[in-house]
């Protein structure tokens, strides 16, 4: 943190932060974050050195405060203080270029002509599966939202004003940032204009930038706050914000407590992913075009988790109108509705309790999602492009299969995917010699997991079984079954989800 002055006579450094100390009253916002929950005591303790607490977290434990800048080195003095952070100004990723509106065809199968990356994504199938985020509660972290607009104006809830503090976070932005965010992730599925990912999602705004793209690390936290407390399902922000150990530790709180938070990976050009995105609790998109290419402002970096169309997208603008924008803001909307699409559609509720947590939401996008680039996990696209058809389909309980010994060697193999559970595996054989097991993590061998079967006497009266248990809850795994035995031999498999 440095604050600058025209008059120094002092400088203090103090565990990397320089305080300078002068004659001047002069006060800057910043965080205080406590090694427990403050009280009256920590609000004391600002007090005492001459600050204004202005909001109490409890996401986190945390005041923000105005206070002088002398006072600040006695505050990380106090044992009961973990850090103080300035207070920080952040902005939203803005789209590399925009162009203004055009006209659309008021027609059903024209919504989706003009939403290319609705299509690209399988969004349409789960739509005529009557799949459509339903029920899901998503919040976006941006300018607002225009919630008068016809496009979105069936699917807006409600939300709240960090920049003024109030409960009308309307969208005043100069570029409509966040009405066009929410535009991708749940415009209406009405005949006219453009249709979202999730086009019957509820969407709550939470505006924490202000007309011009600007906010405070405060109204971020708050916002994320507000997510948590109001029972959000997913949360979208898309911001270039700066590495923040407070920001960071919202974003686990939250994470913790159930919350999907999918950000914007950064317009960095090749370069590192932007924060939040970049920390292991968020998911971070990337970009690409309509012929699966990565963008070229998108960030090369190993946060990278997922990736989704950027390009040329067409989405919802102030005063009822369209335009047409690119960045990886436009790719986290596309992320953000396939989420709400996958809770809508219980596919990823692995245990059947009828809650799809969050961590097995993230799974299910990132085991479905389209391979691109380097194989498995790439710096990239992450673990490919989001497949909203294959996320939402739902995995039966228990899958059968006849595992024979054929005549052709490459006939023999049977493959079956795991993700989100422990396995159980049950070999009922009736006249095999063998079965060789393998499993693979990531399309890498995990050797540690192979299992060779025998089988004594297959041609016996009795069946023989097998049982072999896996965990999946970690990572997908791939399992190739191998028959070994006389042409015809065969076993009958069962594979089953453990409660």
């Amino acid at each position: 943190m440095r604050y600058i002055h025209k008059q120094l006579c002092l400088v203090v450094v103090i565990a990397g932060f320089i305080f300078p100390v002068t004659g001047f009253a002069q006060a800057s916002s910043v965080i205080v974050g406590f090694h427990h929950q403050p009280g009256e005591a920590e609000q004391e303790l600002i007090q005492r050195a001459g600050g204004t607490v202005k909001r109490i977290y409890h996401l986190i434990p945390a005041v923000v405060a105005v206070v002088p800048d002398q006072a600040i080195a006695g505050l990380l003095d106090d044992p009961a203080v973990a850090y103080v952070e300035e207070d920080k100004t952040v902005v939203s990723i803005e789209p590399e270029y925009t162009h203004l509106a055009r006209d659309f065809f008021a027609a059903d199968d024209a919504e989706y002509g003009n939403t290319w990356g609705v299509l690209r994504i399988g969004s349409q199938e789960a739509h005529e599966r009557g799949i459509t985020g339903r029920e899901v509660k998503l919040a976006i972290v941006d300018t607002g939202i225009d919630y008068y607009h016809e496009d979105l104006d069936e699917n807006y809830r409600g939300g709240y004003d960090f920049v003024y503090d109030d409960n009308d976070p309307f969208d005043d932005s100069w570029n409509s940032h966040g009405t066009h965010i929410a535009g991708i992730i749940g415009a209406e599925a009405n005949g006219t204009g453009v249709v979202g990912v999730a086009p019957e999602v509820s969407l709550y705004a939470l505006k924490a930038l202000d007309g011009s793209g600007f906010g405070s690390l405060d109204s971020i936290i708050a916002s994320i706050q507000w997510a948590v407390d109001n029972d959000m399902d997913v949360l979208n922000i898309s911001i270039a914000g700066i590495e923040s150990q407070v920001l960071e530790a919202a974003c686990n709180a939250a994470y913790e407590a159930g919350l999907l938070i999918v950000a914007a990976a950064g317009n960095t050009f090749g370069g590192e992913a932007a924060f939040p995105g970049a920390y292991t609790s968020v998911v971070a998109v990337a970009s690409t075009d309509e012929a699966d290419q990565i963008g070229i402002f998108s960030p090369l970096a190993p946060q990278v988790e997922l990736a989704a169309p950027g390009l040329g997208i067409w989405s919802s603008a102030l005063q009822g109108g369209y335009i047409e924008a690119s960045g990886t803001s436009q790719s986290a909307a596309h992320v953000s509705g396939a989420a709400a699409l996958v809770i809508s559609s219980g596919a990823a509720d692995v245990d059947s309790d009828g809650i799809s947590r969050n961590h097995e939401v993230r799974q299910k996008l990132q085991t479905t999602a389209v391979d691109l680039g380097n194989a498995g996990r790439d710096e990239q696209y992450g673990y490919g492009l989001v497949d909203v058809a294959a996320a939402t389909v739902t995995a039966p309980a228990s899958t059968h299969i006849r595992l024979e010994r054929k005549s052709r060697w490459y006939g023999n193999l049977e493959t079956v995917a795991l993700e989100g559970g422990q396995y159980q595996i049950t070999i009922d054989n009736d006249s095999l010699n063998a079965v060789i097991i393998l499993v693979l993590e990531n399309h890498r061998m995990r050797k540690d997991l192979a299992e060779t079967v025998l089988f004594a006497n297959p041609w016996g009266d009795a069946p023989q079984q097998a049982s072999i248990e896996l965990d999946a809850s970690a990572g997908a795994l791939e399992v190739i079954m191998i028959p070994l035995g006389r042409v015809g031999a065969f076993a009958d498999v069962v594979v089953s989800v453990q409660e």
